[in-house]
This record gives C-alpha cells, sequence and structure tokens, in this order.
C-alpha cells in the first residue's frame, strides 16, 4: 500500500473512481443510523426505558455515527463539480448544465421533504451547489480556510443559538408565522395521510426553510469546501501513500475522541433517562462545540482510515458497498419510504416509541435490503433509478451526455468519471 496511492483498483474501464464509491457507500449506510430516530420518532436523545441494550445502542449512536457520515457525503458532492466538468474544467455550458442539476435536485428535495420526510438534506445541498461554481478554481489552501469558517459559524451558532436569534433570524424572519402545528407527530403518523402531509408541509416551514441560515448551510458547505480542496490534493479520491492516511486517522483520532467523550458524557449528564440510569446527572458546560468539533475532527479521521483500509477490503462485500455508493440518491430517498411505510401503513402506534435498540434492528434489516438490492440492480442496470431521473431531468451536459472515450482516455485518473 505505498507508491501512487491507495486506491489501486478503481476502475481504469469505466473511468470511475471506486474509491469514492465505496466511500459514499459507506456513508449512506452510516447516515442511516444518525437518521433512523428521526425517521421513527421526534428525537435522538430519548431513551423511554433505559436498559444495558438501549443505553448501549444510544452510546453508540453518539459515539460512532451521529455527524460522522454526513460530513463525508458532504465533502464527496463539494468534489463531485470536479468530476462533472471533466478535464475541460468549467464553461459557461457547464455552469449553465451543473445549475440545472441543482434545480432539479432542489425539485426532488422539495418532493422527498413534503411527501416522505421533513427531514430531507437535498434541499441544501441545491442550495449550496451553485455557489460552489464560485470556488472551482480558487487555491487549495483557500478553499480550506474558507471551508473552515463556514464551518466554525455553524459550531459558534449550535453553542450560542443567540448568535443567530439576535441577527440572522431577525433580519430575514422577523415576518414569518408558522401558525399552530395541525396536530402532534403521532397523530399526524396514526392518521391519514393528509394529516400526515399537512404536518409535514407545517414543520418543512422551520425544518428546511428557516433552518437553513440556522443551522443547515454552515457544515454542508464548508465541508463540501473542503471536499474540493481534498479533491484537488488527491487525498479524497486515494492518491496518497498509506503512511498518509494512517498518520491523519490517527492525529484525528486523538484529537476528535477526546472532545466527542466528553460531549456524549455531557449529554449523559443533562438526559432525563440515561443520566440517572448511568448514576451521572450533572450539566457540563459547552456540551455542543466540543461534541460538534470532535465529530468533524473524527469525520476526517474516519475518511482516512477508509481509505487505508480501502485495499485490503476484496470480495463481495466491497462490490456490495461500492454498489450503494453508486445508488447513493436512490438508497437515500428508500430510508424514507421504508420508514413511512413501517411507521404510517403498518405500524403507527408504534411511532415515537421505540428505543435506540430496537431502531438498530431496523437499520440492519434496511442495510441488508440495500446491500443486496444495488449490488442487484446494477448488475442489469447502469444506475440508480432516481440517478437516471436526475440525469435525464437535467440535461446534457455541453451538448454531449457523457464525455467521449478519447477524452476519458486523455483525463487525469481524478477527473475521470
Amino acid at each position: 500500500m505505498t507508491g501512487a496511492g491507495v486506491a489501486g483498483n478503481n476502475s481504469e474501464k469505466t473511468g470511475r473512481i471506486r474509491s469514492l464509491d465505496f466511500l459514499r457507500g459507506v456513508a449512506v449506510l452510516g447516515m442511516l443510523v444518525a437518521n433512523v430516530p428521526w425517521h421513527a420518532g421526534d428525537s435522538m436523545s430519548r431513551v423511554i426505558e433505559p436498559d444495558f441494550w438501549s443505553v448501549s445502542a444510544w452510546l453508540s449512536q453518539y459515539l460512532i455515527f451521529d455527524q460522522r457520515f454526513v460530513p463525508i457525503f458532504c465533502m464527496l458532492f463539494g468534489a463531485s463539480i470536479y468530476l462533472l466538468a471533466g478535464p475541460a474544467g468549467t464553461t459557461k455550458g457547464f455552469s449553465i448544465y451543473y445549475l440545472r442539476r441543482m434545480a432539479v435536485l432542489l425539485l426532488l428535495g422539495v418532493m422527498h421533504a413534503y411527501i416522505l420526510w421533513p427531514g430531507d438534506i437535498l434541499i441544501t445541498y441545491a442550495v449550496c451547489g451553485p455557489f460552489l461554481l464560485l470556488f472551482y478554481r480558487a487555491p487549495v489552501w483557500t478553499l480550506v480556510l474558507v471551508g473552515i469558517s463556514f464551518k466554525t459559524i455553524g459550531l459558534l451558532i449550535g453553542e450560542w443559538p443567540q448568535i443567530y436569534f439576535e441577527t440572522l433570524d431577525k433580519w430575514l424572519f422577523s415576518w414569518v408565522e408558522y401558525g399552530d402545528a395541525p396536530s402532534s407527530i403521532s397523530e399526524a403518523y396514526a392518521g391519514t395521510y393528509a394529516d400526515l402531509f399537512a404536518y409535514n408541509a407545517w414543520r418543512n416551514q422551520f425544518l428546511q426553510w428557516t433552518a437553513l441560515p440556522y443551522f443547515r448551510i454552515w457544515s454542508a458547505f464548508g465541508f463540501m469546501l473542503i471536499g474540493m480542496a481534498l479533491f484537488r490534493s488527491g487525498a479524497l479520491q486515494g492518491r496518497k501513500d498509506a503512511g498518509f492516511y494512517k498518520k491523519w486517522a490517527v492525529i484525528g483520532l486523538c484529537i476528535g475522541l477526546p472532545l466527542v467523550l466528553y460531549g456524549i458524557l455531557a449529554r449523559v449528564g443533562s438526559n432525563p433517562t440515561v443520566g440517572p440510569f448511568m448514576g451521572f446527572t450533572t450539566e457540563l458546560p459547552l456540551q455542543n462545540i466540543t461534541f460538534r468539533t470532535g465529530c468533524s475532527v473524527l469525520s476526517l479521521a474516519l475518511l482516512s482510515a477508509i481509505h487505508f483500509l480501502y485495499p485490503n477490503i476484496t470480495g463481495q462485500i466491497k462490490r456490495m458497498i461500492e454498489a450503494i455508493g453508486k445508488t447513493a440518491l436512490t438508497n437515500y430517498i428508500f430510508h424514507s419510504i421504508f420508514f413511512l411505510i413501517v411507521f404510517h401503513v403498518f405500524m403507527p402506534g408504534a411511532f415515537d416509541t421505540l428505543d435506540p435498540d430496537i431502531l438498530f434492528l431496523f437499520v440492519v434489516g434496511v442495510w441488508a435490503i440495500q446491500l443486496v438490492g444495488s449490488d442487484l440492480w446494477l448488475k442489469r442496470y447502469r444506475q440508480g433509478p432516481l440517478e437516471a431521473a436526475w440525469r435525464l431531468l437535467a440535461g446534457q451536459k455541453g451538448g454531449n451526455p457523457e464525455q467521449t472515450n478519447q477524452e476519458m482516455k486523455n483525463a487525469p485518473k481524478e477527473l475521470r468519471r
């Protein structure tokens, strides 16, 4: 695992960077664990009946999954602008094509948020996407510094929300009247689909639109810029040697883990059921900024660790995870469809009543469906159904839907698609 890079088995025939597919697949699988409390309830911190298994699952979601995989997905989304532009770089035609892609993504996000699940992230990506064009040719260190600056603003607002409410919220949304919720979330899931749609529409007012400058864009856009920088340096696509990734995985772990552990301890101390169960009920200061900073650092450490391990992962499981990465949009939306069916159609009374250990069983089931299903799908089709729809609706790029074989042959590996 030395020399040109650790991701030595990227596909030369298709031009795809398979290590990025693998990273994307891991991110989709990991994101589900962090999202499932919001698919199945209204709080990630709630443990209704604390016991060994429920508390262990609760601790695990914060220690391993929460805010660890979305940053990787954001970095990959930012880097994708270089993959889409190809070796020719940005042109007027490409910019128009990219803006069309973001418009279609926005449409998909709005449909997802209102029809299926108000926790959608695609709207945020679509809003941030056009601004990436402004940074396409920015120096690597500019991308890093601006990215860190955006992330820092998000961290400060997360710890001290009054920074936002005394500034941006007053300037932008002082005129907004949310109105009363049409029902409780449990009543919406137990009622008709019209009840659920009405509740989602009400909730999206602040969970999507006014939340964009509150907490959504800062972290997402920051990591997108960092992803662009990592791609430009070759680190994101596995072109560094094994020692590079091992070093940064260890450094990230040493810095990030203590911060995350402190943040988890602070969450234990303030949790009304987990705290008494674990015998620690002291509220600690700075729990948000320490935990979120640690998660950010650990997400970079995780990215490095995956690249370090990637060449040694072989066989069917590697191919299946890569298949999930190739169909990431379809798999992400599938999560919402699955849990809508489970909690609105078959188990309306169970919504917001399940503890983390039971929810993890659902996660394992969805993982199995997606690992098998994505692999089988790509044995017959080139891409996922929503990926194909996105590409079709966005139209052709620069008058040509794909790069020619000769362009692919001459393109540098990091710009191959």
